[in-house]
């Protein structure tokens, strides 16, 4: 919660920037999701994208906060449809023992 809560500027920034998928019925634009440590970055197009890249690693360098790039990953969908991806690492049926 802390983690969500320290990123409260980010996602300001992220507002003003005024890129992000407008949802059709009720025109709620969303630019980005944070949950539990995790950031996602929500855009229509590779520009966009760059622009909300740009902003979080400037706000990373401000605060001196590394984030996981290495654990990053591009998804493009088309009408709903996987298009294609990038960095994409998928673990199935992994049992995780301490």
């Amino acid at each position: 919660m802390l983690f969500c809560i320290c990123l409260i500027p980010v996602t300001e920034q992220l507002n003003r920037l005024n890129t992000g998928y407008e949802e059709h019925i009720s025109k709620t634009k969303i630019s980005h999701l944070i949950y539990v440590g995790i950031l996602k970055l929500i855009v229509k197009s590779e520009k966009q994208l760059q622009k909300q890249i740009q902003t979080v690693e400037t706000f990373s360098d401000d605060i001196h906060m590394e984030f996981g790039l290495e654990k990053c990953a591009i998804f493009a969908f088309k009408r709903g449809k996987l298009v294609h991806s990038q960095n994409l690492v998928i673990i199935i049926n992994r049992e995780y023992k301490s």
